[in-house]
């Protein structure tokens, strides 16, 4: 065995080299297409105790899983957690490896999109005070990591975009007025509801799944399709634009299940209100809004301070759980969820149904937007699970700086039709792009090295759309540092394998026997001796577990390569850091690439 190591690692400089210099073609074996098969479906849910504080350790053996009232097996399951509410102090950093690689899947976060609806005019002036009270209140336990919009239906002059700037959000609470009539008609109200109707569609329509989000809606009511046809019996007249037919809620509903938001719904009750305020129907169809995410109506009625304050930390942690549905299922129907745990004292909120993905494009939408229009968009699609890494490089040929882009998709088996890179500048202007189609991504993962522009701060998309149509994006920021100034530095550790094309960089290993690692080193002199090891370890910076003796070899006059091997067959499914240490004339230098080397089981 170690001989065959080190015949590797004496290899491994030529084939990286070769990897990188030849072109930007992807590398890798080819995969059929086959029938459809299983897809994965995710379900979103939280788990709280008596006081609202989540539960963040469940094992997926304590949760129930039924969809369509059959029982499913949790194929994966994930905790997403967020930062804590505003007065909660932080915990201690967990030691734990960075990701190896981006994506569009589920994720911790930092902050949640908050999002407050005001219907200004479903609330009696003479309780204007209690609402804005009570949602300053709400506002003061979320976190300042959290972005927080103030939206009005009818006054789109009155919002207050996305921002962590909280005060501007205290500012429009505090300049609330409420316009509700004591005396609104039926006609009225549907036209009131029908504003409000569209401002939800759009808010749900336009959030970003991959993040967080809390849509708060605050009103004293909802009408349901019911109530225009019931005005148009009595001689009222037709509805004309304000009409609402019950394709809008499942509309509505259609687009809120997408957007993975909990939705609250605070309802603003005044007893002393007749007519259509006080209708069952109205009441029903705010209920309808507010249980879009399961969550049940919280009324304004005494002091509710408590149960709206509790929802900043109920939605700090959720979980995701996967479950596989046959091509049978794949019909786009509603089904129903249900979600229990044995956790004794514990509540469950999760969305009340979920619709069945349609075999095929799973986004129709999406499948028929162009490639350029994926990557100039602002919206993270996540049909097709994606992972990517993104380093500089010096190694090619002409030594010119590469911005080298890996990228795959998560789902083993999936066939890419076409996809494509786009370096963005702080302006969104596009200074470098790829595109590839299909015969150009039968391998991967795909290894794309890009120009460099000028030095600064970029960010990075991906879009790959595959054979079904299925879109998903990525994005990932990068550094274009300043070039060698006459002192030793290095590149980023890259971490991969062999295959008869060369040296394939690796996002994640799985059952290869050995992984290999590079690290460019500059600007070191000729007479230098430049040595290196690399270090395993169980975070960046942690103490070393083990040390591995690295090889260095001269590519080029300006450049050298630090490399090892690292044999991983035996090694257990999981992370472990791999950190170089370079040392010139025997003095280690203070820059430690670093990168995750993770191990999945097959």
């Amino acid at each position: 065995m170690r001989t065959s190591l080190a015949r590797v690692g004496s290899c491994i400089v030529v084939l990286w080299f070769l990897a990188i210099a030849v072109s930007a073609a992807p590398w890798a074996h080819s995969q059929a297409q086959g029938t459809p098969g299983p897809r994965l479906v995710t379900v979103d849910f939280r788990v709280v105790t008596q006081d609202g504080t989540p539960i963040r350790n469940l094992r997926p053996e304590e949760v129930t899983l039924k969809v369509g009232r059959r029982a499913r097996e949790i194929v994966a399951m994930d905790v997403v957690q967020v930062r804590a509410a505003a007065k909660t102090p932080p915990t201690a950093p967990v030691s734990a490896p960075a990701a190896p690689f981006v994506t569009n899947a589920a994720a911790a976060a930092d902050g949640r999109d908050v999002l407050i609806v005001v219907d200004d005019e479903g609330i009696q002036a003479s309780r204007t005070k209690q609402v804005a009270d009570m949602l300053a209140g709400m506002l003061g336990e979320f976190s300042p990591a959290d972005h927080v919009a103030w939206i009005v239906p009818r006054d789109a002059k009155a919002r207050v975009h996305l921002t962590t700037t909280h005060d501007a959000v205290r500012a429009a609470i505090a300049g609330l007025t409420a316009h509700g009539s004591p005396t609104e008609s039926e006609v009225e109200a549907t036209c009131r509801t029908r504003r409000n109707l569209d401002v939800l569609l759009a808010v749900f329509e336009n959030v970003v799944p991959s993040v967080p989000t809390v849509v708060v809606f605050v009103s004293n009511g909802f009408s349901p399709p019911t109530v225009v046809e019931s005005v148009s019996r009595r001689g009222q007249g037709p509805a004309g634009p304000c009409e609402i037919q019950p394709r809008d809620l499942d509309d509505l509903t259609a687009a809120a299940a997408a957007s993975r938001a909990q939705v609250f719904g605070i309802e603003v009750v005044d007893d002393t209100v007749s007519g259509a305020a006080r209708s069952a129907d109205m009441t029903g169809g705010f209920e309808h809004v507010a249980g879009l995410s399961g969550n049940p109506v919280i009324r304004l009625v005494g002091n509710q301070q408590p149960a709206v304050k509790r929802i900043a930390v109920e939605t700090s942690a959720y979980y995701v759980a996967a479950f596989e549905v046959t091509p049978e299922e794949q019909n786009g129907s509603s089904q129903r969820v249900e979600v229990s745990v044995a956790r004794p004292g514990a509540t469950v909120r999760a969305w009340p149904s979920i619709v069945m993905p349609k075999a095929g494009p799973r986004d129709a939408k999406a499948a028929q937007v162009k490639l350029r229009d994926l990557l100039s968009a602002s919206r993270v699609f996540r049909d097709l699970p994606l992972r990517a890494a993104v380093h500089t490089s010096r190694v090619s040929a002409d030594g010119r700086l590469k911005v080298v882009c890996i990228f795959e998709p998560s789902e083993p088996g999936a066939s890419l039709a076409e996809a494509g890179i786009a370096l963005f500048d702080d302006k969104g202007t596009p200074r470098a792009q790829w595109t590839g189609q299909r015969d150009g991504l039968k391998e991967t993962p795909v290894v794309v090295p890009l120009n460099a522009p000028a030095l600064g701060t970029y960010r990075l998309r991906v879009a790959v759309r595959d054979a079904s149509g299925a879109v998903g994006t990525v994005d990932h920021q990068i550094t274009v540092d300043p070039p060698n100034t006459g002192a030793v530095t290095l590149g980023a550790l890259v971490l991969g394998t062999e295959r008869k094309s060369g040296f394939m960089p690796l996002l994640q290993f799985v059952s290869e026997p050995v992984a290999l690692g590079v690290v460019e080193i500059y600007g070191a002199p000729k007479a230098a001796n430049v040595t290196a090891v690399f270090e395993l370890a169980a975070s960046e910076t942690s103490r070393a577990l083990a040390v591995l003796p690295g090889t260095v070899q001269a590519v080029r006059d300006d450049l050298r390569m630090a490399s090892m091997t690292f044999p991983i067959k035996d090694m257990p499914p999981g992370d472990v850091v791999v950190r170089a240490v370079v040392s010139v004339d025997g003095k280690p230098l203070d820059a430690r690439p670093t990168r995750t080397l993770r191990k999945v089981q097959k």
